[in-house]
């Protein structure tokens, strides 16, 4: 346990964004000059210019994995609707329970609602209140929710897909070289938790984990069952309402659930999709150098002190965050993953360093991106900016402890 993690890069090309920046700013300058007409169809060019070939007449219809999401605006109003699951021969009162527990939480501005056997996600209001925040995170909470919970409905209560998803899946020898690196990943995890543990260095035990779930997903970036399951492991991590070594046992549980998983479901959850609405947001470089702040004046003080391990498993924490919340593109990702493959394997006292100039190179830089677009730190969850400050305060409170 004296040298740094493994590298493994990702079975398929990182996904850039599509959203056009510059448009962002144009809807909220719509909105606020009361351009109310022209804020919808702005919002959806900056999603991506290609939605334009999904619009007919006032509505358009985009494919989001297994669902299809209809947007439509009329001169008085913006509806959003989005048939989900066929329940006619499913376990209804188990289903039903749990339909009522989403509509409270995690829902917060879409309505899920049942219509004869038909389950759909549905959002409607006056064409004056349409807010470019508020609009975008309605239509990220219908696409990350409906894509998030199918699995569940179907492989707990017998509910049906209304359709199939648009799918395109790997070749079979690369899914067969995709799970056995996704068991060494999670190998390599647990061997090292419990090296922390045995040691009682909470701190780098949590990294461990933290690092591991994300690693997954940047390696293989499962769909289906699996990410429900990874998504669930780093919530529970961050769950503020755990005692932190509770928060360490689960986790470490949770790995031990995602390495006895069924090999044959695994495989299944492996494949590219159409989607409309990305689960992560669009990474912005003045976004990163804010949330990285701390950690990066952290960094550099652990390798001053000769503290490499510590200093290189806070920026691999950091460095697959960003992944996991984040479309990057290739100015940005490219001396993250350099430096990842470099440090790959090596004495800790050689991959800090090489670690911390990947990082800086992103933190010290002197070009900064044009000042527009939306501002990561408005939108609903901003899941990368509260997490990063959950792992200062969490690493924070159990140093004092």
């Amino acid at each position: 346990m004296n040298k740094n993690i493994t590298y493994l890069p990702p079975i398929q090309n990182k996904k850039a964004s599509t959203r056009q920046d510059e448009k962002w700013d144009e809807a909220v300058t719509f909105f606020n000059s009361k351009q109310y007409d022209k804020v919808i169809p702005t919002v959806m060019d900056y999603v991506g210019s290609h939605l334009q070939s999904k619009k007919t007449g006032d509505t358009y219809q985009m494919a989001h994995g297994s669902v299809v999401v209809s947007v439509t605006q009329t001169a008085n109003e913006f509806v959003v609707k989005c048939p989900f699951l066929n329940i006619k021969n499913a376990k209804k009162i188990p289903l039903m329970r749990r339909l009522a527990e989403i509509r409270m939480h995690p829902l917060n501005l879409t309505n899920v609602a049942l219509k004869g056997d038909l389950v759909y996600f549905s959002f409607s209001c006056p064409i004056d209140l349409c807010e470019p925040y508020k609009i975008y995170a309605v239509l990220r909470e219908v696409c990350y929710f409906a894509d998030s919970y199918d699995d569940e409905f179907i492989e707990k209560f017998d509910a049906t897909h209304l359709q199939e998803p648009k799918i395109t899946p790997f070749a079979e020898t690369l899914k067969e070289e995709a799970y056995t690196n996704y068991l060494k990943i999670i190998t390599e995890g647990l061997q090292r938790f419990d090296h922390y543990m045995e040691n009682r260095d909470g701190n780098n035990a949590w990294y461990t984990l933290n690092v591991t779930f994300k690693r997954i997903e940047f390696y293989a970036e499962p769909q289906g069952c699996v990410r429900t399951v990874l998504e669930n492991a780093v919530d529970g991590i961050f769950d503020r309402n755990s005692p932190f070594h509770d928060r360490l046992l689960t986790g470490k549980s949770n790995l031990e659930k995602l390495k006895n998983y069924e090999k044959e479901k695994f495989l299944e959850d492996l494949y590219q999709v159409e989607t409309f609405i990305s689960h992560k947001y669009s990474g912005k470089k003045e976004n990163i150098r804010e949330n990285w702040e701390d950690s990066y004046t952290e960094a550099q003080e652990m390798v001053a002190n000769a503290r490499f391990e510590d200093a290189a498993n806070l920026i691999q924490s950091c460095f697959y965050g960003l992944f996991y919340y984040n479309l990057i593109d290739q100015e940005i990702s490219k001396p993250i993953t350099d430096a990842l493959a470099q440090a790959n394997g090596l004495d800790w006292n050689q991959a800090a360093p090489i670690l911390l100039k990947g990082m800086q190179a992103i933190m010290e830089d002197n070009a900064l991106d044009n000042d527009f677009g939306m501002d990561l730190s408005k939108i609903m969850g901003a899941q990368m900016q509260q997490s990063m400050a959950a792992m200062q305060q969490m690493m924070a409170n159990f140093q004092t402890n």
